[in-house]
């Protein structure tokens, strides 16, 4: 099973591309949650557990 599902992946300029993309996409990530100002979100978001819904 493993040889027929890796048969597919003969391609490596589609495979590096992909690994590029999924690479892209991780740094993106890093960089969104590491921004300036994200704290103020994050703190807002910890406390919604612990408020009545009625401040909402």
């Amino acid at each position: 099973m493993k040889q027929e599902g890796l048969k597919f992946f003969t391609d490596t300029y589609l495979t590096s591309l992909g690994l590029l993309i999924f690479f892209l996409f991780f740094v993106g990530v890093l960089i969104w949650v590491y921004r300036k100002n994200s704290s103020k979100i994050y703190h807002r978001m910890e406390q919604l557990p612990l408020t009545d819904g009625d401040s909402l």
